[in-house]
């Protein structure tokens, strides 16, 4: 039977889970607690959740989660960072505290629904820009392209138009003349 203090880290776990929209494990060892608590702040800062995990508890809270998948990122010590929204954040907001820190932390592995990741997948995700950039520079290119398009639909109706139009204009010049003639 299950301590109640183990159950309740269970239930931690599986409420970190739920709605995770990716989950990177990372290898703590080595860290002080000041370096551990100042990765915890950044993390925090940016809506990320980091838990030091027991492997066992973690495995429990997969299987109650039907979430198996997340098994994958256990090996040795492990922490895991959970985020919540977009996936390309917390990679980067890791990334960029080791980078910015100098701080050794090791990321081992990442999960996004399924889909497992290992460390250089990370690291090329924490590069991509963001959503929100990459939906702007795709408006941005397709509003050229449409653009385009559309001058290029126009060119041949702007020259119908002025066929067209060229014989009633040549008339009204005709006419505009002869009134001006007329006139005393």
């Amino acid at each position: 039977m299950p301590t109640e203090a183990k159950a309740e880290a269970v239930e931690e776990l599986k409420r970190l889970m739920e709605d995770c929209s990716i989950a990177i494990s990372t290898d703590y060892s080595g860290l002080d607690v000041s370096e551990i608590s100042a990765f915890r702040t950044a993390l925090r800062e940016n809506g990320i959740q980091f838990k030091v995990v027991k492997n066992t508890l973690l495995r429990i809270a997969a299987d109650q989660k039907e979430w198996p998948e997340i098994k994958e990122l256990i090996d040795g010590p492990t922490g895991i960072a959970f985020g919540y929204g977009e996936e390309q954040i917390p990679a980067k907001v890791i990334s960029d505290f080791i980078s910015d820190s100098g701080i050794d932390i090791e990321v081992k592995a990442a999960l996004i629904g399924e889909q497992s990741l290992d460390a250089s997948q990370i690291k090329l995700l924490a590069s991509l820009p963001g959503r929100e950039a990459l939906v702007s520079k795709l408006a941005g290119q397709l509003h050229g392209q449409l653009a385009g398009l559309v001058f290029t639909l126009n060119s041949p109706l702007v020259g119908a138009a002025r066929v067209l139009n060229g014989p009633i204009a040549g008339l009204v010049t005709v006419l505009t003349g002869r009134i001006q003639q007329s006139a005393p």
